[in-house]
């Protein structure tokens, strides 16, 4: 099966995120956290403020102020900057945003669409392919827990056989 695969700034945005915050229970842990603080924080300081005034301590302040900070930081913040990133790395590498996936039982080979004077290639067998993880309208194959592959299923010619494709590599792994 081959197909071109043509990366939308907001599928690498998306595929990014996913990557960052729920890629492991570890993650998705510290992202609940992180949502929890922010939205338990603010609650905490304004019902000790009407209910016990004179209890808090010189040390609340600082504690609040800060898992607020990284509240904001780890939710919001990190969020937009790799929304900007996404887009920022498909603008500065084109080779990125159109590549040839040529997916069959042996593995997935990657040609650079484009290229044509430097022919860039990659061949990857289904065994360096760690983990496939299918978020909405996107399949990501992860070859490390750094390296990842975007496949949009808008892309895909048929999805079906695709799937089939995955699923005997799965096996064979």
């Amino acid at each position: 099966m081959e197909f071109t695969v043509d990366l939308r700034p907001e599928e690498y945005g998306k595929a990014m995120l996913w990557h960052h915050f729920s890629g492991t229970l570890g993650k998705r842990i510290n992202d609940f956290i992180g949502w929890g603080i922010l939205v338990l924080a603010p609650l905490t300081i304004v019902l000790l403020l009407l209910l016990a005034p004179d209890a808090l301590s010189i040390w609340f302040w600082p504690v609040a102020i800060v898992a607020t900070a990284y509240a904001i930081y780890s939710t919001i913040f990190m969020r937009v900057q790799i929304r900007r990133q996404a887009a920022t790395i498909l603008a500065d590498h084109p080779l990125l945003q159109q590549t040839i996936y040529q997916v069959h039982e042996k593995g997935v080979k990657l040609l650079a669409a484009g290229s044509a004077e430097k022919e860039e290639k990659l061949f990857l067998p289904w065994k360096e392919i760690a983990q496939v993880r299918e978020i909405g309208e996107l399949y990501l194959l992860f070859v490390s827990e750094e390296m990842l592959l975007i496949v949009p299923k808008r892309t895909l010619p048929d999805e079906e056989r695709f799937r089939g494709i995955l699923q005997t590599a799965e096996k064979l792994a």
